[in-house]
């Protein structure tokens, strides 16, 4: 594995005063406690919880207990939230910053269950999330991050140069459209197509704060390397992938009831493991959008 951090690049690893972080993952994962989400955070307790996500990627909060206002309010102290647009996951019925993602004997396991950064599909995708969970089956139902950027970071010399050029074309009408069509006829994949047109993201992005550059393809969502054949496309898509994740990159973490998650969407990628079926799992997301564009 080609690791070439130089000294500047290397994640400096933060004092914390307020909070206690204990690192729970080698490449990414850290468990925040002494800190109660349904209550309003002093400015230093946001700013410390905003300096370990951003050195671990995604943070765990243990055992909360949150109203969906509360859920968003606290998500709320890190930009602006975003609003959900209908048609997709279900908005919550009275704060509608809140996206529902509920699974039961009588719903299908959501698309989610492959490796995403969320929204890459959009000229502006989101920037973070939060989940919150209030059902977790009794088995299964975990999630697992992998961490984009040391998978950058580990990539030989001559592949990074090749990525630091390429640029991907994210499509849900290419992936995913042919099944919109079999399901729910050609209306509602004219609708589909034109609600969500391709975009272009470039392959090795840089996160703003931190300068470290990260990866940005996906399964889900990249369609293909703008100006490859088919079989060179498919060929690096599938090798970057498998490289991202790779045990190394990844954490996986088991949900409890009470559980909050909190991720970078910029420098990781996520999926749900598709393994409790018919079970149970309920879940409240709020995200915020990016400032711009991908660079």
């Amino acid at each position: 594995m080609n690791v070439h951090l130089s000294e500047t690049q290397q994640p400096q690893k933060q004092v914390y005063k307020h909070i206690t972080v204990t690192q729970i993952g080698g490449a990414l994962g850290a468990e925040i406690s002494g800190v109660n989400l349904a209550e309003s955070q002093a400015p230093e307790v946001i700013e410390e919880i905003r300096r370990a996500w951003l050195e671990n990627i995604v943070v765990f909060f243990r055992n909360q207990d949150m109203t969906p206002q509360q859920h968003a309010d606290f998500l709320a102290n890190f930009g602006v939230l975003r609003i959900p647009q209908p048609g997709g996951i279900p908005i919550h019925a009275e704060v509608k910053t809140v996206s529902v993602q509920e699974y039961n004997e009588y719903s299908k396991i959501g698309a989610d269950i492959d490796w995403h950064h969320d929204n890459s599909f959009l000229e502006i995708p989101q920037k973070c999330s939060v989940l919150y969970a209030l059902e977790v089956p009794r088995t299964g139902g975990d999630t697992v991050w992998a961490n984009t950027c040391a998978a950058y970071d580990a990539l030989s010399e001559p592949v990074r140069r090749m990525c630091d050029e390429l640029t991907a074309i994210h499509d849900l009408v290419s992936i995913m459209g042919p099944g919109v069509r079999d399901t729910a006829g050609m209306k509602a994949f004219t609708s589909f197509a034109e609600r969500t047109p391709p975009v272009e993201h470039p392959v090795v992005r840089t996160i703003p704060e931190t300068g470290r550059k990260a990866l940005y393809v996906n399964r889900l969502m990249t369609y293909k390397l703008k100006g490859m054949s088919p079989i060179e496309s498919k060929a690096i898509l599938d090798m970057l992938i498998e490289h991202c994740t790779q045990e190394e990159f990844v954490i996986r973490f088991r949900w409890n009831k009470g559980d909050v998650a909190f991720w970078d969407n910029r420098a990781s990628m996520h999926r749900g493991i598709n393994d409790f079926y018919p079970q149970h799992r309920l879940m409240h997301r709020v995200a915020i959008n990016e400032e711009s564009r991908p660079v």
